[in-house]
């Protein structure tokens, strides 16, 4: 059966480490001194509770002993995914608690039809009869209205109970995708949704959703070209009960997500009764009965009749008093060959219509207040699908703080007081067409923008402009965020660059966001972990809408640093791997930068780090090789710099099994860190610990245990005793005392710091499963043989689904495995080991 294509008119508006030693933290290298992704209005859920108390997902608390009482309470919005458990539990009749995930409150309030689009989806999702999740696939150009359509189904049947979940992710990025698909797991309260590998929690909400025995809603909004693979390895592949709707701006990826025989809508621009209708009710025109139809028939089709631009002209109109006539007249005077080429093709008169909707809003603004026309320009480069309020709001308090004290110790005015602006205003060029935005060029203040941002009151009224224009969606609570349609974003950054605020608007967001990141902990921790995550869909977005040629600043390759080692701690090796790269790449095109650049050699050193850790030795010899020379050349041989790029080759060397070489390049490493930077610094302390772990494997225990001591002494005073590092060290510390012999020393420290990581870490997270072998290893010392095989089983399980087949510790288990096989008498288990080894030895071979 071949693909079902529908274009139908709308009726109406929307509007590691080897075994026994630690796994590499490559990030002590940092390049200067010193960004729970944000969420979406929260799910509604239907509870079943007879008696009792009981809190539903608006924060409102029901007591059902009390009948009529209601007692309400802002709740914050950011951690309802967490919450949502605990109300899951409460059912008292085992009926399962329904909810609706989907952020319905974004939907219009004069969404007023598309009844014929509705219909087709019901009727396409209900024919489904086989066994895989049904999909629907919606598509057309942006500000048309594929998410509110998603929405308004997702609510009509959310109410007519043919669901039982209803999920919402966004899908403009394979980092939301990855985010949106794993808070399946916090929704349904799922066993592996403290999980820290990302892959295994995506492996589990894929499970979840093809094994749920209740019907689910799965909405994906925006997917784009470069997600296609992600959802072909992620979306569930079985459950009729299950199903499945898609967003997207173009044909070609809906045809390529959805399967054969699926349903494909291409959406169309409204119809013009539909979208006189919507303006008419949206500039409140229809109480006063004062308009010509006719007149607003032309004013529509004058915009598009594209909904959401509609609707914007509508709130104008309404803010403004503005008649009909009056708007047309301003239409007219727009110059509207200024267009947007959009990533669909769009026609001359509809790029012409979007300008003309949006550039009379846009000026008002402005009017109304430039600093918060300024702000939605700056806002425009984070991710827009929710930027958290309060990360822009404590970053601009920092920059406000540091730009106080460069002015007091310069004694220097602002770049933005009248006499800096005496000095630098130049004679008024000659007149040229209007753009977007007339007189935005050098209107922008960074010093007014940080004193908005500082006040509360100043931020929320900027806010409620917004929210007037229909330019942004403010969600309010404890963690206030703002909502941006990407049609709009789109339009901001075109208008950005067109009157050249582009450069600055930009630095002013990296500077908010990085300053902001300054104030979580160490990354490498798991209590910084959730806040580091709320800082990675806005690091990406900053980092895909960098100028061209404009170098990344050090406080923003500090930040993707940051991220870097969150991901790398997290076992995210893919993530972290992308977004090195990515600045890594950068850096070299740059203009200042270069290949040889000491700030390009910084990434060059933690991508060789992380390829160490992760196995791919032939990567990481290379990058290693680069950064060493290149470090020798500009700093010498001794400087700090020089001497971790040593180490991370001394590392690699270790890796190899040229424990030798390793151990003289340790030495050196370590004699040089001792006089550079001190005995107890923490970069040394870390090159002790691995020099310590070559001479464990030599047999040289008491060396070994020596500067373990040292090693855990130090880091128990720096890092504190439960720091996943110092937790190492009690590890290591356990291998010297199990290679002597010393078994109950040994344990005493293996049960240490296996509870503290299985804590901290997870189950499943590489150093948790470096001590689960290192148990095992005792307990094949013990003779101890089932325990011993139970626990390289739960090893290699995890090191498969964490690091994969191929990964050379996955590998060195699997031969362990087999060898205690051997020693049970399971001769054919031990033989089919040892025959996926082989296998998983010539694919790597393979890998180039």
């Amino acid at each position: 059966m071949s693909t079902r294509l529908y274009s139908l008119s709308p009726v109406s508006a929307e509007s590691g480490e080897p075994s026994e030693r630690r796994c590499l933290n490559a990030g002590h290298d940092a390049v200067s001194e010193p960004f729970v992704s944000s969420l979406s209005p929260p799910p509604i859920f239907e509870t079943k509770i007879k008696s009792g108390m009981v809190i539903n997902v608006n924060g409102d608390y029901h007591d059902h002993s009390q009948p009529g009482k209601l007692l309400c309470c802002q709740l914050c919005i950011e951690p309802y995914l967490v919450r949502f458990p605990k109300v899951l539990q409460c059912s008292v009749d085992h009926r399962p608690l329904r909810f609706n995930a989907a952020p319905v409150p974004r939907i219009s309030i004069y969404f007023t039809g598309r009844n014929s689009e509705l219909d087709l989806i019901l009727k396409s999702l209900a024919s489904s009869t086989g066994d895989e999740p049904a999909r629907f696939a919606i598509y057309g150009m942006p500000g048309l209205g594929k998410s509110q359509l998603a929405l308004q189904y997702s609510k009509l049947e959310y109410a007519s109970h043919r669901y039982t979940y209803i999920f919402w992710v966004s899908a403009t990025t394979i980092e939301k995708l990855s985010q949106g698909l794993t808070s399946v797991l916090d929704l349904v309260d799922d066993k592996d949704r403290h999980h820290p590998d990302q892959d295994v929690r995506l492996m589990a909400a894929r499970r979840w959703l093809e094994k749920s025995p209740h019907s689910w809603l799965l909405i994906l909004d925006n997917a784009t070209l470069d997600s296609i693979p992600f959802l072909r390895e992620h979306l569930p592949r079985e459950n009729g009960r299950g199903a499945l709707i898609i967003t997207t701006r173009t044909h070609q990826v809906a045809e390529d997500i959805v399967d054969e025989g699926a349903h494909i809508l291409e959406l169309k621009a409204l119809s013009v009764e539909s979208s006189a209708t919507l303006l008419i009710n949206a500039a409140g025109l229809k109480e006063s009965g004062d308009f010509d139809r006719k007149h607003v028939e032309k004013l529509v089709n004058q915009i598009g009749r594209l909904p959401l631009a509609v609707e914007q002209a509508g709130a104008y109109m309404k803010q403004k008093h503005i008649p009909a006539n009056e708007l047309q007249t301003l239409c007219d005077g727009m110059a509207l060959d200024n267009v947007i080429n959009w990533e669909n093709s769009l026609g001359k008169y509809e790029k012409r219509s979007v300008l003309a909707a949006f550039g009379i809003l846009l000026q008002d603004l402005h009017k109304v207040s430039p600093d918060a026309r300024n702000l939605l320009n700056v806002l425009a480069f984070l991710d827009p699908e929710n930027i958290p309020l309060d990360i822009v709001a404590r970053g601009a308090e920092r920059s406000k703080c540091r730009l106080a004290e460069q002015l007091a110790s310069s004694g220097s005015p602002p770049e933005d007081s009248p006499a800096v602006r005496k000095k630098t205003e130049q004679p008024p060029p000659r007149k040229k067409r209007k753009v977007l935005d007339p007189g935005a060029k050098n209107a922008f203040s960074q010093e007014s923008l940080l004193r908005l941002l500082c006040s509360k009151e100043s931020l929320r009224g900027a806010m409620s402009h917004l929210e007037e224009y229909s330019l942004a969606q403010p969600v309010y609570g404890n963690s206030p965020s703002l909502h941006i349609h990407d049609l709009i974003q789109l339009v901001l950054l075109k208008e950005s660059t067109r009157s050249q605020l582009e450069q600055k608007c930009h630095t002013f967001a990296v500077t908010i966001i990085t300053s902001a990141f300054e104030t979580v902990g160490d990354p490498c921790t798991p209590q910084s972990w959730a806040e580091c995550e709320r800082f990675v869909p806005h690091l990406a977005s900053l980092q895909s809408s960098y100028p061209a040629q404009t170098p990344p600043s050090r406080e923003f390759m500090d930040m993707s640093q940051g991220i870097a080692k969150y991901f790398q701690k997290r076992g995210r090796y893919k993530d972290a791997e992308a977004l090195l790269s990515r600045v890594l790449a950068q850096c070299e095109r740059a203009d200042g930068l270069g290949a040889d650049h000491l700030d390009t050699l910084s990434m060059v050193h933690l991508l060789a780090g992380l390829y160490i850790e992760w196995g791919q030795h032939d990567r990481a010899e290379t990058l290693c090789a680069r950064a060493l020379a290149g470090r020798e050349k500009h700093l010498g041989a001794d400087h700090p710099n020089t001497l971790m790029a040593l180490h991370h080759l001394a590392l690699l060397r270790d890796r190899q099994n040229e424990y030798v070489e390793a151990e003289r390049l340790f030495v050196q490493v370590l004699e040089g860190q001792e006089k550079k930077l001190g005995a107890e610094h923490l970069d040394t302390l870390e090159t002790a610990e691995n020099l310590a772990n070559v001479h464990t494997i030599e047999g040289r225990h008491d060396l070994a245990r020596q500067l373990y001591a040292r090693v855990l002494a130090g880091r128990e005073r720096q890092l504190g005793t439960e720091h996943p590092d110092t937790l190492i060290t009690v590890g290591n510390l356990g291998n010297v005392y199990r290679r002597q012999g010393k078994c109950k020393e040994a344990e005493v420290l293996y049960e240490r710091a296996l509870a503290r990581n299985e804590k901290l870490l997870g189950a499943e997270h590489p150093e948790t499963l470096i001590m689960v072998e290192n148990f095992a290893f005792l307990r094949e010392r013990q003779m101890r043989w089932a325990e011993a095989a139970e626990l390289y089983e739960r090893t290699l399980a995890g090191r498969e689904r964490v690091l994969g087949y191929r990964h050379p510790r996955t590998m060195r288990t699997l031969g362990y495995l087999a060898d205690i096989y051997d020693v049970q008498g399971r001769d054919e288990e031990a033989q089919a080991l040892r025959a996926s080894a082989r296998v998983g030895e010539a694919d790597t071979k393979n890998i180039t």
